[in-house]
């Protein structure tokens, strides 16, 4: 897997920021309070896969949305250090209803606060194989089963499946048969239990062909946001670390880079080449991988004579049409800078209905 460097995003890096300190937590023999966003309706101001973590001294890392919804559940939260037990509460955004926290942005969030002790056999092991999914860009799952109530198990899975809490060697009796694999962030029906599910990690990277000036604006924002990016370029002025230094840089002829590179389901594809015949070679090549992403810059007119070469060469027009092209939110952006915030824009929403955890509002946007 290509390794990539980026600063902390919004979504992914904070996980890992929680994880990680839930894991020097446990290290150093203190117990911690895990709050997971496992449920969520309607205007919640964060979902499913949503992680802040409660220390003992009462400080607290990551975020489950601020404002008094957080407050509430870092305060059930705490007192899971008291009770040494956990708990799962719902909390209602809606003002004046019973149960409602004075909130007006609507909807609801269920919040398991996971009391986890230092001693806890198999829950350090379960924490190494959260890093290493982060680490090595990894697939893998995280399951909770919180229908005890005040007891719960957890289990990582992907190659194998570690485990740990009350009643751990069944959740690994179920989980062992992979039939929860998938995107889905949120409970699932697992032989008639239900599953909170969660995705550590989507592989997947940002496949940036051409490095030009919106390549070089865009690639530290995607790095920012946590994408993995790779520039190729058939031009070593415009492909290298000293120009990039956030991504992976390649030198290869546009003709052949199905010979260089293997684009999988999971990457995405930005083609923004110096040429119409080069971002012609590359399309023709990448549809033919099926990435979840294609975007390809340029004027109508351009778009246009790229897309007739397609159909020449035997591409069907629909798939032509799934492509995004101009690349893009159209936001009238102009300069390489504003372009490559639009790019950004519409990556992290196709990122997000990737990954199972894409916001309806966000569909008028996607293909």
């Amino acid at each position: 897997m290509i390794s990539c460097f980026y600063m902390d995003d919004l979504y992914g890096d904070m996980m890992n920021e929680v994880f990680a300190k839930l894991q020097h937590e446990l290290n150093s023999h203190r117990p911690a309070v895990l709050l997971t966003v496992v449920a969520s309706k309607e205007s919640a101001p964060r979902h499913e896969g949503t992680h802040q973590l409660l220390l003992s001294d009462s400080s607290a890392a990551g975020t489950i949305g601020g404002g008094f919804q957080e407050y509430q559940a870092c305060e059930y939260g705490r007192q899971c250090f008291t009770d040494k037990k956990s708990r799962l509460v719902k909390l209602k955004l809606h003002p004046d209803e019973e149960g409602d926290i004075g909130a007006v942005c609507g909807g609801e969030i269920t919040v398991f606060c996971q009391y986890i002790a230092p001693d806890l056999p198999g829950a350090a092991a379960c924490l190494e194989r959260i890093a290493a999914a982060s680490d090595q860009h990894r697939s893998g799952w995280l399951l909770l089963d919180t229908s005890g109530g005040d007891s719960w198990a957890m289990a990582v899975a992907g190659d194998d499946v570690t485990v740990c809490g009350d009643g751990a060697s069944q959740l690994w009796k179920i989980t062992g048969r992979e039939s929860w694999m998938g995107r889905s962030c949120g409970f699932v029906d697992v032989e008639g239990q239900p599953l909170y599910c969660e995705p550590l990690f989507c592989p997947g990277r940002v496949l940036v062909f051409g490095g030009g000036h919106v390549a070089a604006a865009l690639v530290p924002v995607l790095a920012w946001l946590g994408f993995d990016c790779v520039v190729i370029d058939d031009r070593p002025e415009f492909a290298n670390r000293e120009r990039f230094p956030a991504a992976e840089t390649i030198v290869a002829g546009y003709d052949t880079i199905t010979d260089r590179i293997a684009i999988t389901p999971d990457d995405y594809v930005c083609i923004m080449t110096r040429g119409h015949l080069a971002d012609y070679e590359v399309q023709r090549q990448v549809m033919l991988q099926h990435p979840c992403y294609i975007g390809v810059i340029g004027s109508q007119g351009k778009l246009a004579f790229v897309r007739q070469k397609l159909l020449a060469a035997g591409i069907p027009a629909a798939a032509i049409e799934r492509c995004y092209a101009p690349i893009g939110v159209p936001i009238s952006a102009a300069a390489p800078e504003e372009i490559a915030i639009s790019i950004a824009a519409e990556l992290i929403a196709v990122r997000a209905r990737h990954e199972g955890r894409g916001k309806a509002s966000a569909e008028r946007w996607l293909k």
